[in-house]
C-alpha cells in the first residue's frame, strides 16, 4: 500500500492523493529487493525497447533489478500527476533525462541504487533526487580530490561518522547537480554545503544564487537521500511504495 507523507520542516502523514501543482514537489520511493527478481520481466515490460535494450547491459541482477524498478517507477509517477499514457523521454546535451514531447512543463529526476529507487516530480521548477546506499565505501581521499570544497574538509573534523558526513555531501550535490541539468559535468567542488544539515551556501552564479535553492537530506533506513528544487516549494510530498504497487496500474 501506498503512504503518503508531507515535508512541512518534518514528515508528516496524510492521506490525500497527490496532485502536482506548481507549488508542489512529489518524491516517489520504492524499495526494491531481490525478492523482486520474480517482478523484473513485469517491470521491464512497462519500459520502451531502448531502456529494455539498456536494461539487458547490465552484468549484475541487482543493476538490472534497480534499474527496472526506477524506470518503471517513474512512469508511476507520471502516470498519476498527468494520466496514463505511452511516456517517451529524450536528453539534454548533458543527459539530463526529460519527456518527449514536453507535457504540462512537468519535470523530473530519478535516482537508484541496491536496494531503492527514486523519482521526484515538479510542474515549472528544477528538481532532483539522489540516492545511495550507507554501506558506500566513502574513500576520503577520492572525496577530498574530486567532491568536497576546502571549507567542506575543514568541517569534516567535526564529525565523528566521517563516512556518513561524506555520502550525506554526495546525494545532496548530486540532487542539486541533477535539478541544474548538468549532471556530474558541473564541477561539484563548487557546489558548497554547510552545517550538520547541509545548507548550501554557494555555487557558480550562473545557476542561481544559494538563498534560490530548497535542499532535504535525510539517513533513510540504509540509505542517504537528498531532494533538491529550485525555486523552494511550498509542499513536498513524500510517497512510499512496493514493487507490488507499480504492478497493478
Amino acid at each position: 500500500m501506498t503512504n503518503y507523507h508531507v515535508i512541512a520542516g518534518t514528515w508528516q502523514l496524510v492521506s490525500s492523493s497527490p496532485n502536482l501543482t506548481r507549488m508542489t514537489v512529489q518524491l516517489f520511493l520504492c524499495r526494491v529487493l531481490p525478492d523482486d527478481n520474480q517482478h523484473v520481466p513485469r517491470l521491464l515490460a512497462r519500459l520502451d525497447n531502448e531502456e529494455r535494450d539498456r536494461a539487458a547491459r547490465f552484468t549484475f541482477e541487482r543493476d538490472r533489478r534497480a534499474y527496472a524498478g526506477a524506470h518503471a517507477l517513474l512512469r508511476h509517477a507520471l502516470d498519476r500527476a498527468a494520466g496514463h499514457r505511452a511516456w517517451r523521454f529524450t536528453a539534454n546535451a548533458f543527459g539530463k533525462p526529460r519527456i518527449e514531447p514536453p507535457s504540462n512543463d512537468i519535470r523530473f529526476s530519478l535516482s537508484h541504487t541496491d536496494g531503492l529507487v527514486a523519482v521526484a516530480l515538479a510542474h515549472g521548477r528544477d528538481v532532483g533526487v539522489d540516492v545511495e546506499a550507507s554501506g558506500r565505501d566513502a574513500d576520503e581521499a577520492t572525496f577530498r580530490s574530486l567532491v568536497l570544497a576546502p571549507d567542506e574538509v575543514s568541517d569534516l573534523d567535526g564529525f565523528v561518522d566521517r563516512p556518513g558526513r561524506l555520502l550525506r555531501l554526495w546525494v545532496a550535490k548530486e540532487a542539486i547537480a541533477k535539478a541544474i541539468g548538468h549532471g556530474l559535468s558541473l564541477p561539484l567542488k563548487q557546489i558548497v554545503l554547510r552545517g550538520e544539515a547541509p545548507c548550501l551556501t554557494s555555487l557558480p552564479e550562473q545557476h542561481g544564487a544559494a538563498s534560490e535553492w530548497w535542499l532535504h537530506t535525510e539517513r533513510y533506513d540504509m540509505h542517504w537521500l537528498a531532494l533538491a528544487a529550485r525555486p523552494p516549494p511550498c509542499r513536498v510530498e513524500r510517497m512510499e511504495m512496493t514493487v507490488a504497487d507499480l504492478l497493478t496500474d
